[in-house]
């Protein structure tokens, strides 16, 4: 919860840096899900900049900030996907996967944090039917066990951050953090402790947002689809992602920016004074995910600003362990 209304202290600790002191970026609920009465705070490291949520909550309390309501698992919200389009879009990310590491020997693959196992699905098509695919999460509902066993997938459990024993040591070629790390309470510990599990020449691939697109720019003071208040406990430029992993003893192969329609249409939302729980009646509820035309657009938008060499909200970086 908030710092008791102040805008500045030195009772910090930033992941970066590790300076105490710390300016207010931003005092807000819960917008989207309502999941706790009250504030919640986004301070800046008045030496590095570095963004985090303080205090952190304790490992016990971030069930409770995760809302059966919550977009992932709820088919009512607006931010919710599934169907054929996106099953499409998510076996042509993995074909493109894919032929991006075509001079990798990739035979084991891990899939941490998602959740749920369509994305490591189409992974395993496209890598090759034999690939050891492994989803590694705290826990997986039964519906995602009856899958696994029908597409040869296996769960794993484990806390990345606690207990990542369930995974070999030097043991797979491929671990992949996808909109995971910005929710960690220490994602240095969690990086170093899969760095270990990546066999040598092994890639850890991680997203996260970037506090730099255009979206960010405009909505930053209050409205950002990013902050994710109070879900997103750190976020990162690409200086200090990259820092990170270093950090962890692995090498960036590979790092840019990607489309980030959602951080667009949160934004708008979040403005207009939209839920993230479910549609109302107002007119602008046709910012919602499945709207092709207005992810389509944002997705286009912010393709050509990457290509152009602007950043985006969304950032990526894949981190090799030299052999």
């Amino acid at each position: 919860m908030s710092s008791e209304m102040r805008t500045h202290g030195s009772d910090g600790s930033c992941l970066i840096c590790k300076n105490p002191e710390w300016r207010l970026v931003i005092r807000s609920p819960d917008v989207e899900y309502k999941c706790k009465p009250g504030t919640f705070d986004l301070v800046e490291c008045t030496r590095c900049g570095h963004v985090y949520v303080h205090p952190l909550p304790l490992y016990s309390e971030i069930a409770s900030l995760y809302p059966n309501t919550y977009y992932t698992v709820n088919k009512k919200s607006p931010l919710y996907l599934d169907g054929a389009i996106y099953e499409k879009k998510l076996g042509a990310d993995a074909r493109k996967l894919r032929r991006s590491l075509a001079g990798f020997q990739i035979k084991s693959i891990v899939d941490v944090g998602a959740g749920e196992i369509s994305r490591l699905v189409k992974l395993k098509d496209a890598f090759g039917g034999n690939v050891e695919a492994i989803a590694f999460d705290i826990q997986f509902v039964a519906d995602i066990e009856k899958q696994a066993a029908q597409h040869g997938v296996k769960l794993v459990h484990g806390n990345v951050e606690t207990d990542t024993n369930a995974l070999r040591d030097g043991g797979h070629d491929l671990i992949i953090m996808r909109q995971l790390l910005e929710h960690l309470r220490d994602p240095q510990l969690a990086v170093s402790n899969l760095a270990k599990k990546l066999t040598p020449n092994g890639l850890m691939i991680i997203d996260t947002p970037n506090r730099g697109g255009l979206d960010y720019m405009l909505f930053r003071k209050k409205y950002w689809g990013g902050y994710h208040v109070p879900r997103h406990f750190h976020l990162f430029t690409q200086d200090s992602l990259v820092e990170l992993v270093e950090r962890a003893g692995l090498a960036v192969y590979k790092k840019g920016y990607l489309p980030s329609m959602g951080f667009w249409i949160i934004s708008l939302r979040n403005m207009l004074g939209l839920n993230s729980i479910e549609a109302g009646g107002s007119f602008w509820e046709f910012l919602r995910y499945k709207n092709l035309l207005v992810a389509g657009s944002f997705i286009v938008f912010d393709a050509l600003r990457a290509k152009a060499g602007f950043q985006t909200s969304n950032q990526f970086v894949y981190a090799l362990k030299k052999g």
